[in-house]
């Protein structure tokens, strides 16, 4: 009879690293919308490279800054508060490149004191992430808006 820690002993340092990259880039997809929630727009922008690119609708923004400076026009613009639900995340790994497809959903509210008055859009992020000296940043993101409900949409996706 094996004990439960004998078995794991066959575990090989490959597979223990694939492990933590797997959860490193869990957790970098999932502080992009808790960013824009908490309006921590620098904080947004050090999840990606410095010559990322994002996509969102028709517009395309290229570099960190215009990464950094998009939500925080539009979103302090029309909105005073956002909610943003992550669902299924799926990462593959090929060494120091990622992928990452993951589904959210996103209320948008005008005015926070009327939460009933919000404008939604639910879609996939698709995410390239790459590791560097800081760690597993994102190289692009295209966000992918497959439904809108409640109100029209203040911004352009």
């Amino acid at each position: 009879m094996s004990l439960p820690n004998e078995r794991n002993k066959d575990v090989d340092t490959a597979t223990v690293q694939r492990l933590l990259d797997e959860s490193e880039l869990r957790k970098l997809v999932q502080a992009l919308p808790r960013a824009l929630d908490e309006r921590d727009f620098d904080g947004y922008g050090a999840l990606f490279t410095e010559d990322a690119v994002m996509e969102i609708g028709r517009e395309v923004r290229r570099g960190r800054q215009a990464i950094t400076d998009g939500p925080k026009r539009d979103l302090l613009k029309h909105y005073e508060a956002t909610y943003h639900q992550l669902g299924q995340l799926y990462v593959d790994i090929d060494k120091d490149d990622a992928t990452i497809l993951a589904y959210i959903f996103a209320y948008h509210l005008p005015k926070a004191s009327e939460p009933m008055t919000h404008e939604d859009a639910g879609g996939k992020y698709h995410v390239v992430a790459r590791r560097t000296e800081d760690g597993w940043r994102i190289m692009r993101c295209r966000i992918e808006v497959v439904l809108t409900q409640g109100a029209p949409l203040s911004i352009d996706v």
